[in-house]
Formats: C-alpha cells, sequence, structure tokens
C-alpha cells in the first residue's frame, strides 16, 4: 500500500504550463453585410442584422454581461468550492488528500476536495476555490485566477475586416453594448459589440444621394452623440468633389444602433445645418440633459476670407435655438483646424481647435467658453505648439471635481533639439495650467492617440508608428509598409506596451486613430487598424486597468 500511494503521489506532481502573458483570438469575426452598398430606397438605408442568438433584439440586447468578478457568476457550491467540501476529511482512514495539479496563483495549496464519498482524482473548481477560473482569466482582480502564473492578462481579439481604410470612425458605451462606427462614402456601417468587443449584430446608415434624390456627395465627417431619447448618429456631408454645400445632420438609433425606417425608403433623421458657400468638417456635441446639439464647423479659407469657426445650437429634432455664430476667427497663412467641442456640466460650452501656420512652423491651439447661446465667456485660451499637434478635450465628469476643473486638454507636440514626440496634458485649463509630459516616442516614430475619461481618471492609447524608407512597401503599394507598436498609458502609470506579440504591428498610412472605451469593472478596450496587403482589420485588446 505504500509504494501504491507513493506512485499516486507521484503521478499527481505538476502545475499546468505557462503561457505568455495574454491570450490572442487570432480568427476573424465574420460581419454580416448590413445594406450591400449602403441600402437603397427599398431599405430606407438603414437595416440591421442580428448577430445570432446571443445578438438579441431590443428586448434581450441588455446591458454587457456583468464583469465575472463577482460572487454571484463565480459559481455554485456544487462547482466553485465550498468550506464544505474544499478538501475536508470524511471517514477515509484519516489518509491526507492529495495536493492539486496546478500550485501557482489562486491555486496555490490546494488539495483534492472529498466528493460523493472520494477525493476528486483531478482537481476542479471544487478543489481550488471560489477564485478559481478554468482556462482563461476574465475577471480583474489582480488574482491569477487560472493558476498559470499571470496575473489580470490582457487579451487581444480580431474584431472584424474592414471594407476600407479611410473610413470615418467613432465609438460609444451604451447599456447596450459599445458601438463603433465606420463611415465611407456611401454609408455609415454601424457595429455593435459586446464586453469582449465581439460583434453581436450590424446596422447601417446609407447617405442621402442612395435614398432621396440629392446629388451624389461625400461624407464629411460621422460621430456618435448621446441624446435624451438615447444615442444617435451625427454625419455631415459635401459635394462629391468635397466642395460646398456643407449639411449635417443627426439620425436617431435604436439599442441595436439601427435608424428608423420610413415607409419607402425613407429614415427618421434630422437636417441640423445647410450651409450653402461652407464645406468644411463639423464636430457635434450634446448638452448633459441630451435635449440640445451644438454642432461647429469651419468656414471660408485664406483664399475665401474671413476664415471662421462657426457654431450653431439645436434641439434634439433640428429645431435652431441659437443661429449660426462666429466662434474663432483667423488671419494670416494658417490653416484651421477643428479639434472638438464639450458641453459642460455647468450648461457652458468649451470649444478647442488650432491655427497650423504655413510651412510647417507650428500651432496655435485655442480654446473658448461660450454660453448656452454661444456668447463668449471668459478670455481665450491659447498654446504654441509644434505643428499638427491634433488637441483634443476631454471632460473627466465630477469625480475630478466642478464643471470648470475636469476638463483637460491633450495635444502631440515635438520640441528641438531632439524633436521626441511627446503626449502633453493641460489640467486647470481655466486656473493656469500647462502642458505636463506624460509619454514619448523616439524621433523616428510619429503618435496617433485616443483617450477615454474613466471616472475622473485620464486614459491615453496610441500608435507609435514608423516607416523604414529602404524597405520596398508590401504588395507595391506605397500606403503600405508602415509599423508600429501599441501603447496604453493609465494616468499615475508608467506607459505599458499592449502590442499582441513581438512583432510590429502592419499598418496603413492612415492608421491614425485608437479608439477607447470602458469594457467592464477595471477593464478598457482599444480599437485600432492593421493593413496588409490582403486588406485592412478593426483589432482590439482588452486590458485591466490598476
Amino acid at each position: 500500500m505504500g509504494l501504491l500511494l507513493l506512485a499516486v503521489m507521484a503521478a499527481a506532481c505538476g502545475s499546468s504550463g505557462s503561457k505568455n502573458e495574454g491570450t490572442r483570438d487570432s480568427g476573424p469575426s465574420a460581419v454580416e453585410d448590413a445594406g450591400g452598398d449602403g441600402g437603397g430606397r427599398e431599405d430606407g438605408g438603414g437595416t440591421v442584422t442580428d448577430g445570432g442568438p446571443d445578438g438579441g433584439g431590443p428586448e434581450d440586447a441588455g446591458p454587457p454581461e456583468p464583469d465575472a468578478g463577482t460572487p454571484e457568476d463565480a459559481g455554485t457550491p456544487e462547482d466553485a468550492g465550498t468550506p464544505e467540501d474544499a478538501g475536508t476529511t470524511e471517514p477515509d482512514g484519516g489518509v491526507e488528500p492529495l495536493a492539486c495539479e496546478k500550485t501557482r496563483g489562486v491555486c496555490s495549496g490546494a488539495r483534492r476536495a472529498w466528493v460523493d464519498g472520494a477525493y476528486e482524482p483531478v482537481c476542479t473548481g471544487r478543489s481550488y476555490g471560489a477564485d478559481y477560473e478554468e482556462g482563461a482569466e476574465t475577471r480583474c482582480d489582480g488574482l491569477d485566477n487560472d493558476c498559470d502564473g499571470v496575473t489580470d492578462p490582457p487579451s487581444w481579439s480580431r474584431v472584424t475586416s474592414l471594407e476600407t481604410a479611410f473610413g470615418q470612425v467613432s465609438s460609444l458605451k451604451t447599456d447596450s453594448g459599445v458601438f463603433v462606427t465606420i463611415g465611407d462614402n456611401n454609408r455609415v456601417l454601424i457595429l455593435r459589440l459586446n464586453s469582449e468587443l465581439a460583434i453581436q449584430g450590424t446596422a447601417s446608415v446609407s447617405m442621402p444621394w442612395l435614398r432621396t434624390e440629392a446629388p451624389e456627395g461625400t461624407l464629411q465627417s460621422s460621430q456618435l452623440v448621446r441624446t435624451e431619447a438615447g444615442f444617435a448618429l451625427h454625419y455631415s456631408t459635401v459635394a462629391r468633389n468635397r466642395a460646398a454645400p456643407l449639411r449635417a445632420y443627426l439620425v436617431p438609433l435604436d439599442a441595436r444602433g439601427a435608424p428608423t425606417p420610413l415607409p419607402e425608403g425613407g429614415l427618421v433623421e434630422y437636417p441640423l445645418l445647410d450651409r450653402e458657400f461652407d464645406s468644411g468638417s463639423t464636430r457635434a456635441a450634446t448638452s448633459v440633459a441630451g435635449d440640445k446639439v451644438v454642432v461647429i464647423w469651419l468656414s471660408g479659407s485664406a483664399q475665401s476670407p474671413p476664415m471662421q469657426v462657426m457654431g450653431t445650437v439645436t434641439d434634439a429634432q433640428g429645431q435652431v435655438l441659437t443661429a449660426p455664430k462666429s466662434l474663432f476667427t483667423s488671419e494670416g497663412s494658417v490653416t484651421q483646424r477643428l479639434a472638438n467641442v464639450l458641453w459642460l456640466r455647468n450648461g457652458e460650452i468649451l470649444v478647442a481647435m488650432s491655427d497650423e501656420r504655413s510651412g510647417l512652423v507650428g500651432d496655435t491651439v485655442r480654446l473658448r467658453r461660450f454660453d448656452a447661446n454661444l456668447d463668449p465667456v471668459g478670455a481665450e485660451r491659447s498654446f504654441e505648439t509644434s505643428y499638427a499637434s491634433m488637441p483634443l478635450l476631454l471632460d473627466l465628469g465630477s469625480a475630478r471635481g466642478g464643471p470648470l476643473a475636469s476638463p483637460v486638454l491633450v495635444l502631440r507636440v515635438s520640441y528641438a533639439p531632439d524633436w521626441t514626440r511627446q503626449l502633453q496634458v493641460v489640467q486647470n485649463l481655466f486656473g493656469g495650467g500647462l502642458p505636463e509630459k506624460w509619454a514619448e516616442a523616439p524621433t523616428t516614430e510619429t503618435i496617433w492617440y485616443g483617450a477615454l475619461a474613466d471616472e475622473g481618471v485620464l486614459r491615453l492609447g496610441w500608435l507609435a508608428q514608423f516607416k523604414d524608407p529602404q524597405a520596398p512597401p508590401p504588395g507595391g503599394d506605397d500606403w503600405l509598409g508602415w509599423n508600429g507598436r501599441l501603447w496604453t498609458l493609465d494616468e499615475g502609470q508608467a506607459a505599458v506596451d499592449r502590442s499582441p506579440d513581438s512583432e510590429y504591428l502592419p499598418l496603413h498610412r492612415y492608421a491614425q486613430w485608437v479608439l477607447m472605451e470602458k469594457v467592464g469593472p477595471r477593464r478598457v478596450g482599444a480599437m485600432y487598424m492593421t493593413t496588409t496587403p490582403d486588406g485592412s482589420s478593426l483589432d482590439s485588446v482588452r486590458y485591466c486597468t490598476p
């Protein structure tokens, strides 16, 4: 008996093999084409494809899955382990239970549970306890739940293939999931993702020239916004040659991201703007209550002065509340660039833009507050920066203080003599705050970034991109051959390389965005585009925050 017992104990020793510092799902998620060419009159230009049994309709779209780290879904007493069955001795002759196969993380020290009159031959959650997760971790709890030696690993996945590398993109988190829009010249595709950033369904909004007798044009910008009735798509168009007129719209969306169809090929949409002589891009924001919309756009040029940033305010159905007003006027040899606009919690509107001076000399980033009627409040602030600074405003919310304390400005800059690229953040915007360096990249790399305001904490994500000028472009396409790494930075922490492996990401010349959304307690998702001669893809990484 002693020899037999020794043999059994020797066979049971050991632990599971180690793995990479995260998981990667390399298989693409198939997306059914929601509307083909964007929808003609027969489909109203607004189509929706349900993602299958778990894709759901409005009645089952529901909020994202609860975080797997809650006690309720850690398993039942039958499979998660309880004090009664987690290794207690029973009338078994007083034999000590053998150690479990896995010995790392939450499995450390675990011994076989007594189940149905015998010790488990192979340890399960009954032996390892309620914190154990089989296969892969889903919790951000600071524990090695699957006992592989890695705590809270990131996970990567391919969301879907993209039809174009030049689309307009945006994202928004709602109770129904994470929504991502990808716009081309004929439609805006709307993807509904779950908390694992897997597609649950698709919808689309086709452009007016496919639904009406409107002349063919070009999508100028698209953006998801929140309104009092739910969320909606703001988009704007110009003529086919990117000339006037400029028109902007608001399309309400249901819980699945689909527009409301109308008879004979129409859909519910509200015109926000119709500018006969303007052709610049637009940005929009909604009030805290979601009952008002502010739209800003560019008007004029150096060849057709004055150069202005204009603004107007409507209700959520497009009824004009404040007629167009000039917010910023620029002079000299500059090019105006819109940053974005925020509707602050005190009812004021904060607008940021930049004047790019000719010759790559540098930018002047300008921002100012306005009341709900777009009349100026306080003095304008400006910052002299390097060229193409990509200013971005975010409101960190009430967790960061009052309505004038919580907005921050993020900038991309580089300065002589070393010309390293930096990401800078300006806090205390209305109390004299100055830019502070948060991250940097080598001189040879360009930073394309996104940002997330997460309950008072600022989180950044960026692609550090470069190209070897001596290397032939893949497939002979000069837009390809760019390489990069994906980085994230949580406020107060060090930057982390979130690239899926040691190889550089294959990037398009215009892979100039990172979308960031919170997908669960202490978990953030970052989405970005990769491109090879075979096409472009929307990829993602989900990671735990400190």
